[in-house]
């Protein structure tokens, strides 16, 4: 009877340990959830213009590796046309689009704002700016003529894609984008510190 006894309880204990991890897990998913809601634009899933802006003044606040680094922004040429004329579904399905044609060219090191939900999330940052522009940040540049490279391959991605899968008038009107990117050169922490926020800001009015 001891060992019977003994056996009830050692399998009391772990259905409670296995009660007291699946609570875990739940709230552990649950805040994972809740701070991803709370970082990413729901309709392209990159990161929020909120979160952009934050993780840019912590960039030039505390970033001492490189001398150059860019900041651009991407918009849809004519948006207004296409969600008017052909629909809001369709401009939403363009918006959906050109988003995941900017997530497929950054490179390894680029930022722009839709933030990945692996290890590389701390080193890309792509952004929805709102409506039907984006943002991104380059934070390591050998050459400053590197960032127009980098535009011109967003740019080029959007001219080449065959708007058609998306809705067959786009053959009549293809979508094309804009594409606008200003050159930092970084000084020293000790200068950039205090006016970070103010120059996240600048550097995303210059691009526009």
């Amino acid at each position: 009877g001891f060992t019977v006894r003994m056996n009830r309880m050692r399998d009391e204990l772990s259905a409670r340990d296995a009660t007291v991890s699946s609570i875990a897990r739940y709230f552990e998913d649950l805040v994972a959830d809740l701070t991803d809601r709370v970082h990413r634009d729901p309709k392209t899933r990159l990161m929020n213009f909120r979160r952009f802006i934050e993780q840019l003044e912590a960039f030039l606040a505390l970033e001492q590796r490189g001398h150059w680094s860019a900041v651009g922004l991407v918009d849809i040429a004519s948006f207004k046309w296409y969600n008017d004329t052909l629909g809001h579904p369709l401009g939403d399905r363009l918006i959906d689009r050109v988003a995941r044609l900017l997530r497929e060219q950054i490179r390894s090191d680029d930022l722009i704002t839709q933030e990945a939900p692996d290890s590389r999330s701390a080193q890309e940052l792509h952004a929805r700016f709102g409506g039907d522009e984006f943002c991104f940040l380059i934070p390591e540049l050998d050459h400053p003529h590197d960032a127009w490279v980098i535009a011109e391959r967003f740019r080029e991605a959007g001219e080449s894609f065959d708007w058609s899968i998306e809705d067959a008038r786009l053959v009549q009107k293809a979508v094309r984008v804009d594409v606008g990117v200003v050159v930092l050169r970084l000084g020293t922490v000790t200068e950039r510190r205090p006016i970070a926020r103010q120059l996240a800001h600048e550097l995303l009015a210059r691009a526009d």
